[in-house]
């Protein structure tokens, strides 16, 4: 398995430009013949959003910026940051595997840390579950940034049978 990594800065708030940023790593990862290419948190919006995060908050279920991915995930398994928001506009910090032409699975942030610059439980609804799930690669999961801080969450994770972990972050 080849795994590209696409360190990106993406631009705060502008969600159609980080969109090109990603299809533009993903024809690289393609060139590369990656079989799975890794985008950081928030990759889709930048992190320290403040009062865009309404502005920018994405249902992978029912979003062209996903259309768009899924159709490039036909051949190639991509991870991309985002935030979503579900049926009840509770806003999460969630990272989407995408494969085979569609999302496989969605991670929504567990722990949000209140510390220092970061305070996100201000705006942001933590996560509910930690769940494995199956790819072509074999049993996957996903943690995003302080979800890994926790040594309960790789753990419960592996109880889960993973045995790839991806873990997402951003530096700000």
């Amino acid at each position: 398995m080849r795994i590209a990594l696409a360190q990106i800065a993406p631009r705060l708030g502008d969600v159609e430009k980080n969109l090109d940023l990603h299809l533009e790593y993903v024809g690289k990862a393609k060139k590369e013949k990656a079989g799975l290419l890794v985008f950081p948190e928030l990759s889709l919006t930048g992190y320290t959003l403040k009062d865009l995060v309404q502005d920018v908050a994405l249902d992978p279920r029912d979003s062209p910026v996903f259309r768009k991915l899924g159709a490039e995930s036909r051949d190639l398994a991509i991870v991309v940051g985002f935030v979503e928001v579900d049926d009840r506009h509770r806003l999460y910090i969630s990272a989407a595997y995408l494969a085979g032409g569609g999302l496989v699975h969605l991670h929504r942030k567990l722990y949000l840390p209140t510390y220092g610059l970061f305070n996100e439980s201000r705006v942001y609804t933590p996560g509910q579950s930690l769940r494995a799930f199956d790819t072509r690669f074999g049993r996957v999961g996903m943690l995003i940034c302080e979800d890994i801080w926790h040594a309960s969450s790789p753990w419960l994770l592996w109880q889960d049978g993973a045995d790839i972990l991806i873990l997402i972050s951003a530096s700000v």
